[in-house]
Protein backbone atom coordinates (compact mmCIF):
# COMPACT_ATOMS: atom_id res chain seq x y z
CA UNK A 1 0.00 0.00 0.00
CA UNK A 2 1.34 3.49 -1.19
CA UNK A 3 1.78 5.91 1.77
CA UNK A 4 -0.40 8.72 0.10
CA UNK A 5 -3.22 6.12 -0.20
CA UNK A 6 -6.49 8.51 0.34
CA UNK A 7 -8.79 7.87 3.07
CA UNK A 8 -12.73 8.10 3.04
CA UNK A 9 -14.56 8.79 6.17
CA UNK A 10 -18.48 8.55 5.31
CA UNK A 11 -20.46 10.72 8.28
CA UNK A 12 -24.36 9.97 8.60
CA UNK A 13 -26.47 12.53 9.93
CA UNK A 14 -29.72 13.38 11.02
CA UNK A 15 -30.67 16.45 13.19
CA UNK A 16 -27.51 17.17 15.41
CA UNK A 17 -26.54 20.30 14.19
CA UNK A 18 -25.36 20.52 17.98
CA UNK A 19 -22.38 18.17 17.45
CA UNK A 20 -21.26 17.72 13.83
CA UNK A 21 -19.37 21.16 13.33
CA UNK A 22 -17.27 19.11 15.96
CA UNK A 23 -17.35 15.87 13.57
CA UNK A 24 -16.55 17.39 11.06
CA UNK A 25 -13.19 19.54 12.39
CA UNK A 26 -12.15 16.49 14.38
CA UNK A 27 -11.52 15.02 10.54
CA UNK A 28 -10.27 18.28 9.79
CA UNK A 29 -8.07 18.43 11.85
CA UNK A 30 -5.98 14.67 10.99
CA UNK A 31 -2.34 15.53 10.49
CA UNK A 32 -2.91 12.73 7.52
CA UNK A 33 -3.69 13.57 4.11
CA UNK A 34 -5.46 12.83 1.46
CA UNK A 35 -8.63 12.73 3.41
CA UNK A 36 -11.69 12.21 1.68
CA UNK A 37 -14.96 12.80 4.21
CA UNK A 38 -18.66 12.63 2.56
CA UNK A 39 -21.64 13.36 4.88
CA UNK A 40 -24.92 11.56 3.75
CA UNK A 41 -28.03 13.54 5.68
CA UNK A 42 -31.36 12.49 6.12
CA UNK A 43 -33.04 15.46 5.20
CA UNK A 44 -32.48 17.35 8.65
CA UNK A 45 -34.30 20.56 9.32
CA UNK A 46 -32.41 21.89 12.56
CA UNK A 47 -29.78 23.67 10.42
CA UNK A 48 -27.58 21.24 9.76
CA UNK A 49 -28.36 21.60 6.21
CA UNK A 50 -27.32 25.33 6.29
CA UNK A 51 -23.88 24.20 8.47
CA UNK A 52 -22.69 21.99 5.68
CA UNK A 53 -23.13 24.34 2.64
CA UNK A 54 -20.98 26.81 5.01
CA UNK A 55 -18.26 24.18 5.82
CA UNK A 56 -18.38 23.18 2.19
CA UNK A 57 -17.71 26.73 1.11
CA UNK A 58 -14.44 26.91 3.45
CA UNK A 59 -11.16 26.71 1.99
CA UNK A 60 -9.79 23.02 4.00
CA UNK A 61 -6.23 23.25 2.55
CA UNK A 62 -5.21 20.93 0.40
CA UNK A 63 -5.82 17.31 0.65
CA UNK A 64 -8.97 17.74 2.40
CA UNK A 65 -12.25 17.24 0.49
CA UNK A 66 -16.05 17.32 1.25
CA UNK A 67 -18.92 16.36 -0.08
CA UNK A 68 -22.33 15.54 1.51
CA UNK A 69 -26.30 15.16 0.50
CA UNK A 70 -29.25 15.72 2.26
CA UNK A 71 -32.37 13.52 1.23
CA UNK A 72 -34.86 11.20 3.08
CA UNK A 73 -33.75 7.72 3.90
CA UNK A 74 -34.74 4.58 5.60
CA UNK A 75 -32.41 4.86 8.29
CA UNK A 76 -28.67 5.05 9.31
CA UNK A 77 -27.98 1.86 8.15
CA UNK A 78 -29.31 3.37 4.59
CA UNK A 79 -27.66 6.20 4.59
CA UNK A 80 -24.03 4.27 5.49
CA UNK A 81 -24.76 2.33 2.96
CA UNK A 82 -24.83 5.44 0.32
CA UNK A 83 -22.00 6.54 1.73
CA UNK A 84 -19.88 3.42 0.79
CA UNK A 85 -21.43 3.64 -2.75
CA UNK A 86 -19.50 6.85 -2.83
CA UNK A 87 -15.94 5.73 -1.24
CA UNK A 88 -12.56 6.36 -3.11
CA UNK A 89 -10.29 5.57 -0.95
CA UNK A 90 -8.72 2.08 0.09
CA UNK A 91 -9.31 2.90 3.93
CA UNK A 92 -12.66 3.73 4.95
CA UNK A 93 -13.93 5.15 8.39
CA UNK A 94 -17.16 5.41 9.98
CA UNK A 95 -17.83 8.09 12.01
CA UNK A 96 -21.49 8.91 13.23
CA UNK A 97 -22.02 12.79 13.49
CA UNK A 98 -21.97 12.85 17.69
CA UNK A 99 -18.39 10.97 17.35
CA UNK A 100 -15.07 12.61 17.15
CA UNK A 101 -11.86 11.28 16.46
CA UNK A 102 -9.28 11.70 19.14
CA UNK A 103 -6.21 13.42 18.32
CA UNK A 104 -4.68 14.05 15.30
CA UNK A 105 -2.82 11.08 14.67
CA UNK A 106 -5.94 9.15 14.33
CA UNK A 107 -5.90 8.20 10.68
CA UNK A 108 -2.29 7.93 10.52
CA UNK A 109 -1.89 5.76 13.04
CA UNK A 110 -5.10 3.50 11.55
CA UNK A 111 -3.32 3.26 7.86
CA UNK A 112 0.20 2.91 9.46
CA UNK A 113 -1.35 -0.57 11.33
CA UNK A 114 -2.78 -1.19 7.89
CA UNK A 115 0.06 -0.66 6.03
CA UNK A 116 2.28 -3.08 8.72
CA UNK A 117 -0.60 -5.82 8.50
CA UNK A 118 -1.34 -6.77 5.10
CA UNK A 119 -3.67 -9.69 6.22
CA UNK A 120 -5.47 -7.28 8.25
CA UNK A 121 -8.73 -5.74 6.90
CA UNK A 122 -10.70 -4.02 9.90
CA UNK A 123 -8.30 -1.51 12.37
CA UNK A 124 -10.10 -0.25 15.44
CA UNK A 125 -8.97 1.40 19.11
CA UNK A 126 -10.05 2.09 22.49
CA UNK A 127 -12.43 5.04 23.25
CA UNK A 128 -13.14 8.27 25.14
CA UNK A 129 -16.27 8.33 26.54
CA UNK A 130 -17.52 11.84 26.30
CA UNK A 131 -20.32 14.05 27.06
CA UNK A 132 -23.05 16.46 24.98
CA UNK A 133 -20.62 19.04 25.98
CA UNK A 134 -17.55 17.10 25.17
CA UNK A 135 -16.47 16.36 28.69
CA UNK A 136 -14.75 13.50 29.42
CA UNK A 137 -16.54 11.18 31.11
CA UNK A 138 -14.84 7.69 30.88
CA UNK A 139 -12.01 5.92 29.03
CA UNK A 140 -13.74 2.91 27.30
CA UNK A 141 -11.24 -0.14 26.56
CA UNK A 142 -12.21 -2.91 24.56
CA UNK A 143 -10.89 -6.49 24.37
CA UNK A 144 -9.36 -8.06 21.17
CA UNK A 145 -11.94 -8.91 18.58
CA UNK A 146 -13.03 -12.26 18.72
CA UNK A 147 -16.12 -14.30 17.68
CA UNK A 148 -16.98 -15.82 20.64
CA UNK A 149 -16.80 -12.04 22.55
CA UNK A 150 -18.85 -10.74 20.20
CA UNK A 151 -21.51 -13.70 20.82
CA UNK A 152 -21.45 -12.44 24.64
CA UNK A 153 -22.60 -8.77 22.85
CA UNK A 154 -19.16 -7.55 23.61
CA UNK A 155 -18.70 -4.85 21.15
CA UNK A 156 -15.52 -2.51 19.70
CA UNK A 157 -16.13 1.16 19.25
CA UNK A 158 -17.29 1.57 16.48
CA UNK A 159 -16.56 5.23 15.61
CA UNK A 160 -12.85 3.95 15.91
CA UNK A 161 -13.07 1.69 12.88
CA UNK A 162 -11.41 1.86 10.02
CA UNK A 163 -11.73 -0.69 6.82
CA UNK A 164 -10.05 -1.70 3.74
CA UNK A 165 -12.46 -0.69 1.18
CA UNK A 166 -13.24 -4.15 -0.14
CA UNK A 167 -15.16 -4.97 3.46
CA UNK A 168 -17.92 -2.47 2.53
CA UNK A 169 -17.78 -3.21 -1.03
CA UNK A 170 -18.17 -6.82 -0.31
CA UNK A 171 -20.59 -6.31 2.96
CA UNK A 172 -23.54 -3.99 3.38
CA UNK A 173 -25.50 -3.05 6.95
CA UNK A 174 -29.15 -4.59 7.05
CA UNK A 175 -30.92 -1.40 6.28
CA UNK A 176 -34.20 -2.79 8.07
CA UNK A 177 -31.96 -2.40 11.45
CA UNK A 178 -32.70 0.49 13.87
CA UNK A 179 -30.55 -0.61 16.70
CA UNK A 180 -27.23 -2.71 17.15
CA UNK A 181 -26.11 -1.95 13.79
CA UNK A 182 -22.73 -1.88 14.25
CA UNK A 183 -22.78 -5.31 16.55
CA UNK A 184 -24.43 -6.85 13.98
CA UNK A 185 -22.15 -5.22 11.52
CA UNK A 186 -19.34 -6.76 13.01
CA UNK A 187 -20.96 -10.46 13.25
CA UNK A 188 -21.50 -10.48 9.76
CA UNK A 189 -17.75 -9.25 8.60
CA UNK A 190 -15.68 -10.67 11.75
CA UNK A 191 -15.29 -14.64 9.98
CA UNK A 192 -14.05 -13.68 6.95
CA UNK A 193 -11.99 -10.15 7.68
CA UNK A 194 -9.20 -10.37 10.29
CA UNK A 195 -9.76 -7.35 13.53
CA UNK A 196 -6.06 -5.68 14.30
CA UNK A 197 -6.55 -3.42 17.80
CA UNK A 198 -5.06 -0.41 18.19
CA UNK A 199 -3.46 0.04 21.20
CA UNK A 200 -3.92 3.87 21.69
CA UNK A 201 -7.20 6.19 22.13
CA UNK A 202 -8.64 6.50 18.29
CA UNK A 203 -12.25 8.54 18.95
CA UNK A 204 -14.41 10.05 21.08
CA UNK A 205 -17.73 8.33 21.71
CA UNK A 206 -20.70 10.59 22.27
CA UNK A 207 -23.16 10.07 25.49
CA UNK A 208 -25.74 12.24 24.04
CA UNK A 209 -29.67 11.98 25.51
CA UNK A 210 -30.63 11.29 22.07
CA UNK A 211 -28.47 8.19 20.46
CA UNK A 212 -30.15 5.35 20.11
CA UNK A 213 -28.71 3.32 22.93
CA UNK A 214 -30.50 5.74 25.25
CA UNK A 215 -34.16 5.91 23.00
CA UNK A 216 -34.36 2.62 22.39
CA UNK A 217 -32.91 0.43 25.30
CA UNK A 218 -35.24 -2.52 25.34
CA UNK A 219 -34.82 -2.47 21.37
CA UNK A 220 -31.40 -2.62 21.54
CA UNK A 221 -30.97 -5.13 24.36
CA UNK A 222 -33.43 -7.69 22.28
CA UNK A 223 -31.83 -7.20 19.05
CA UNK A 224 -28.49 -7.73 20.47
CA UNK A 225 -29.35 -10.83 22.00
CA UNK A 226 -31.36 -12.04 19.27
CA UNK A 227 -28.70 -11.47 17.06
CA UNK A 228 -26.28 -13.21 18.96
CA UNK A 229 -28.15 -16.16 19.26
CA UNK A 230 -28.99 -16.24 15.44
CA UNK A 231 -25.60 -16.39 15.69
CA UNK A 232 -24.48 -19.33 17.66
CA UNK A 233 -24.66 -18.12 21.19
CA UNK A 234 -25.98 -19.91 23.99
CA UNK A 235 -28.72 -19.11 25.56
CA UNK A 236 -27.31 -19.19 29.23
CA UNK A 237 -23.89 -18.84 29.11
CA UNK A 238 -21.28 -20.99 31.27
CA UNK A 239 -19.65 -20.38 34.63
CA UNK A 240 -16.59 -20.09 32.96
CA UNK A 241 -17.75 -17.75 30.38
CA UNK A 242 -19.21 -15.41 32.34
CA UNK A 243 -16.19 -15.46 34.95
CA UNK A 244 -13.69 -14.90 31.82
CA UNK A 245 -15.96 -12.04 30.89
CA UNK A 246 -15.79 -10.10 34.28
CA UNK A 247 -12.36 -10.31 34.81
CA UNK A 248 -11.69 -8.84 31.36
CA UNK A 249 -14.08 -6.17 32.32
CA UNK A 250 -11.74 -5.39 35.39
CA UNK A 251 -8.57 -5.45 33.36
CA UNK A 252 -10.01 -3.67 30.74
CA UNK A 253 -11.23 -0.50 33.49
CA UNK A 254 -7.83 -0.42 35.05
CA UNK A 255 -6.43 -0.07 31.75
CA UNK A 256 -8.36 2.52 31.09
CA UNK A 257 -7.40 4.61 34.40
CA UNK A 258 -3.90 4.27 33.56
CA UNK A 259 -4.75 5.64 29.85
CA UNK A 260 -6.97 8.69 31.93
CA UNK A 261 -3.65 9.20 34.55
CA UNK A 262 -1.93 10.06 31.19
CA UNK A 263 -4.37 12.18 29.79
CA UNK A 264 -4.15 14.25 32.99
CA UNK A 265 -0.57 14.31 33.51
CA UNK A 266 -0.23 15.67 30.16
CA UNK A 267 -2.51 18.53 30.55
CA UNK A 268 -1.51 21.04 28.44
CA UNK A 269 -1.65 18.53 25.36
CA UNK A 270 -4.61 20.35 23.89
CA UNK A 271 -2.87 21.32 20.05
CA UNK A 272 -2.42 17.50 19.71
CA UNK A 273 -6.47 16.77 20.20
CA UNK A 274 -8.66 16.95 17.50
CA UNK A 275 -12.15 18.53 19.19
CA UNK A 276 -12.25 20.76 22.53
CA UNK A 277 -12.07 17.92 25.03
CA UNK A 278 -12.06 19.16 29.03
CA UNK A 279 -12.83 17.56 32.47
CA UNK A 280 -14.67 18.67 35.24
CA UNK A 281 -12.19 17.89 37.70
CA UNK A 282 -9.47 15.29 38.53
CA UNK A 283 -11.26 13.78 41.49
CA UNK A 284 -13.97 13.04 40.10
CA UNK A 285 -12.68 11.84 36.13
CA UNK A 286 -10.72 9.52 37.93
CA UNK A 287 -13.94 7.86 40.26
CA UNK A 288 -15.72 8.17 37.11
CA UNK A 289 -13.72 5.77 35.21
CA UNK A 290 -13.18 3.47 38.08
CA UNK A 291 -16.65 3.63 38.85
CA UNK A 292 -19.17 4.58 35.91
CA UNK A 293 -21.26 1.82 34.14
CA UNK A 294 -21.16 2.47 30.35
CA UNK A 295 -24.58 3.54 28.92
CA UNK A 296 -25.58 5.15 32.45
CA UNK A 297 -25.91 8.63 31.63
CA UNK A 298 -23.79 10.88 33.58
CA UNK A 299 -24.15 15.03 33.73
CA UNK A 300 -21.15 16.59 33.98
CA UNK A 301 -22.55 20.73 33.44
CA UNK A 302 -21.64 22.49 30.95
CA UNK A 303 -18.67 23.07 29.64
CA UNK A 304 -17.38 26.42 30.88
CA UNK A 305 -16.49 25.86 34.32
CA UNK A 306 -14.61 22.86 33.49
CA UNK A 307 -10.73 22.10 32.77
CA UNK A 308 -9.72 22.28 29.53
CA UNK A 309 -7.21 19.25 28.80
Amino acid sequence: MPLNLLVSVVTPSFNQAQFIEETLRSVELQHYRPIHQIVIDGGSTDGTVELLKQWEAKDHGEGYTFEWISEPDRGHADALNKGFDRVRGQVVGWLNSDDVYFDRETVDSSVAALQAHPDVDVVYGEAALISEESGLQMIWCVPRLKYDRLLLGRTISQPSVFFRRCVVEKHRLDSSLRVAIDLIYWLQICKEHRFLKIHRIQAGDRDQRARISRVSTAALFDTTKRACLDSGARDNAGLRERVADVLWRVVLRIKGFVYMLGLLLRRGSKSKLAFPLWIDSIPKALSRQLTMRIMRRTDMGRRQPGLPL
